[in-house]
């Protein structure tokens, strides 16, 4: 038996009990044990949890078409680019950020969602219906995202479906006129046979790692790639290589070759390919003996091709730190390639990225430098499935994000390089997690804060039908999760309209192209330990090459060669957070952390978002966007903007915005969010925290009921009502309120009798 004191880690204590014989089927067995404690001990059975109609769960009416002139038409209260005309092209600015090559010193920021599947294969009327909506939900920027199987059909060759490639066209037109720019991948999910390639039977049929080694994936890489960008859209009449509204172009999503490492152990290409690295590295074999010592067997001989890869690139072997700077030179030369083919041969002027997800080690950041803008991936609560892929039953965490380290794109921040636009092209706080509703403020914070030039929200739909009619919630979508949608005003404002400004410092991890070409020997994985403090001021890496000066920063941390910093020195990824906060401190950034990691107190610099991860509260305060998260029983108290929330019944997130363009103060037209939880009918769980999924239920929705005191200060508060709205931004009834010395004050009520109610709008009556 496992005894286990979990307090090292959370509050909690745990016995794993465990049988040390095998069990078969009809028979039984059982565990007998004693448990006592000096003080009260209760033992509490857990049990299945079905989310049922009641008293706690409210039915909440769902709808897809954002009413026009309503509090939630985001059209108007964020600026937007007029129609792309056929020079509006997008560029990359030195300092990290986008721009209208007519306009380079007017910097421009992206929110958008990614469509998938058959969400982006519409009617013409469809398409149409679409993008007005997506317009006024204020979204200005769309990922096209597995759209590969649904526009060839399965077709031989790369001869594209024509009702399907006519439905793309008119889609990528339509959303052109409405000045929504485009970003996709080259290669996400296209179906490929290992016959089309050559490939012996057996062997993984893994695109995205085949490409860089095997010569028949990368020439198929390239026909669809010209296939598609010499396309014409018939409803422009622009080639897609020439079109502005393609502005973003990754070469191959999430193809960190890290990521599949167990099939590169099982293609003979990948092997042929290090011996032949190694070869070119090392003068000869007697070379490479004294790098590897004892770790080159006797059998073993580049020149012969006789090396094995390395069954683990964590175990800080010589043989495992030469794998994984050629993992890292093999993606700078597939990269140079593909970037070739497309700027020389096909004559297309998106910018390109690549490597956008999941294992980011430091010599990665050499392939990044030939990058036109760098883009990563980041999920909370993503589902793990316990029995098969994408099937039920499925798990995650379901825990406050802000008492676990503030989690979300924390670690993205040093997969940034300062001096390039940094982008995130996927992200969620996934269904069913209840704390989804923060996300948005979270999101939208932390991007401001860093300066992040563009993020896309995964995902607004997989299915067409979903997008035109009301469905169950599912792990992604936004079209099916309201409360989803709802958190998204807040990132729209924060992070598109600037609401939160840049951190007032900046922190970079600095290295050389000497320190990549022989990194340390663990080859560290990019984001620090203590890269909570990403929410506290601006950090990023930089690569610093041949004469050019770096940019000023307000403290570097050198990443040393070989493990070996200069005396005295911050090594980034040796010391924890104690000895990188004294060096913040000493250099005047972020003096107002305070407490250990696990009751610490994060405090932005620009002084605009408070993160208490011992209480699990966030608090966002900014002149035109205020609010944040609270526990139940806890308080949200936004001084310099005069929002203070009060008597939470439950956890919520709850939001003030101002639609005009005056600070909450002055402004004569709010809309405020309470968003506490939304579940789908009948959703069950295997147990009270629900972190096991067992069912997806159905509608309609329900929400946690909860309420709310909110208090805005207001320079005429008597002069304003408050009405409720519908998921829509419909008004439903007038909710009473009341002036209580300069402020309007209210009661969230998520409970009434027209059903659930998450969201309000303060206006002159």
């Amino acid at each position: 038996m496992l005894v286990q004191d979990n307090r090292r880690w959370g509050q909690s204590f745990s016995l794993r009990l465990e049988l040390t014989s095998t069990i078969k089927r009809g028979e039984t067995a059982s565990l007998a044990f004693q448990l006592g404690t000096p003080d009260h001990l209760e033992l509490d059975f857990d049990r299945p949890v079905t989310i049922q109609r009641g008293a706690e769960w409210v039915p909440l009416e769902g709808g897809l078409e954002i009413v026009p002139g309503s509090a939630l038409d985001f059209s108007t209260v964020l600026h937007r680019h007029p129609a792309i005309g056929a020079s509006d092209r997008i560029i990359a600015r030195a300092d990290g950020q986008f721009a209208d090559q007519h306009d380079p010193s007017t910097a421009l920021r992206f929110y958008g969602v990614n469509l998938c599947f058959s969400a982006q294969y519409l009617s013409h009327a469809e398409a149409d219906q679409l993008g007005d909506r997506l317009t006024r939900l204020g979204y200005n920027a769309v990922r096209i995202h597995h759209y590969e199987d649904g526009l060839t059909l399965g077709r031989p060759g790369f001869a594209f479906d024509p009702e399907a490639l006519d439905r793309l066209d008119y889609l990528l037109a339509g959303l052109g006129k409405r000045g929504i720019y485009i970003t996709t991948d080259l290669f996400v999910s296209r179906t490929i046979h290992g016959s089309d390639l050559g490939l012996a039977e057996g062997l993984p049929i893994n695109f995205k790692i085949l490409v860089p080694v095997y010569p028949a994936a990368f020439e198929n890489w390239k026909a669809f790639t010209r296939a598609l960008l010499e396309h014409r859209n018939a409803y422009n009449m622009r080639r897609y290589g020439d079109d502005p509204t393609l502005a973003w172009l990754s070469m191959i999503n999430e193809g960190n070759f890290e990521n599949y490492y167990g099939d590169i152990l099982r293609l003979p290409g990948w092997s042929a390919a290090f011996a032949h690295w190694l070869q070119e590295r090392y003068a000869d074999r007697s070379a490479l003996q004294s790098a590897w010592g004892i770790e080159l067997t006797a059998g073993e001989d580049a020149a012969q091709g006789s090396i094995a890869l390395p069954k683990d690139c964590n175990d800080g072997s010589r043989r495992s730190r030469d794998m994984l700077q050629f993992l890292s030179i093999t993606e700078h030369e597939m990269f140079t390639r593909m970037a070739g083919f497309i700027r020389k041969d096909l004559g297309c002027a998106a910018l390109l990225t690549n490597t956008n997800a999941w294992t980011n080690r430091l010599t990665g950041q050499l392939a990044r430098c030939d990058y036109d803008y760098v883009d990563d991936h980041f999920y909370v609560d993503h589902p793990a499935f316990l029995e098969h892929p994408w099937q039920l039953p499925s798990r995650s965490s379901n825990a406050n994000p802000l008492s676990h380290g503030a989690l979300g794109g924390s670690s993205s921040c040093f997969v940034r390089l300062w001096d390039k636009p940094f982008t995130i092209t996927e992200y969620d706080y996934c269904a069913p997690g209840s704390y989804r509703g923060m996300g948005g403020l979270l999101t939208g914070a932390l991007a401001a804060l860093q300066g992040w030039a563009g993020i896309w929200h995964f995902a607004y739909s997989h299915a067409e039908q979903a997008e035109f009619g009301i469905a169950r919630m599912d792990y992604f979508n936004l079209a099916s999760d309201p409360l989803s949608q709802a958190a998204d005003r807040a990132a729209l404002a924060l992070f598109v309209r600037g609401d939160l400004h840049p951190a007032v410092h900046r922190v970079a991890l600095t290295m050389k192209g000497v320190e990549l070409d022989e990194p340390a020997s663990a080859n560290p994985h990019l984001a620090p330990s203590w890269d909570d403090l990403a929410w506290t001021t601006g950090m990023g890496s930089l690569v610093v090459r041949g004469p050019k000066p770096a940019p000023a920063f307000d403290l570097t941390f050198a990443v040393a060669r070989s493990g070996t910093p200069e005396p005295g020195a911050v090594d980034p990824y040796a010391h924890g957070s104690d000895a990188v906060l004294d060096a913040l401190r000493g250099a005047g950034i972020a003096p107002a952390i305070s407490g250990p990691p696990a009751e610490r107190t994060l405090r932005s610099d620009t002084g605009e978002l408070a993160i208490d991860t011992a209480a699990g509260t966030l608090v966002i305060d900014t002149p035109r966007t205020a609010g944040g998260y609270a526990e139940g029983g806890g308080a949200i108290q936004a001084r310099r903007a005069g929002v203070a929330i009060s008597a939470l019944s439950t956890g919520a997130t709850v939001f003030v915005i101002a639609l005009d363009d005056q600070p909450i103060a002055r402004s004569r037209h709010l809309l405020v969010t309470h968003l506490t939880d939304v579940q789908n009918s009948g959703m069950r769980f295997a147990e009270s925290a629900r972190r096991t999924l067992l069912d997806w239920g159905g509608l309609p929705y329900l929400a946690a009921a909860g309420t709310a005191h909110v208090e805005i200060t207001l320079d005429q508060p008597g002069t304003l009502a408050v009405w409720g709205l519908t998921t829509t931004g419909k008004r439903t009834a007038e909710v009473p309120a009341e002036v209580l010395a300069g402020r309007l004050a209210f009661q969230a009520d998520v409970a009434c009798p027209s059903g659930a109610r998450l969201l309000y709008e303060i206006a002159p009556r």
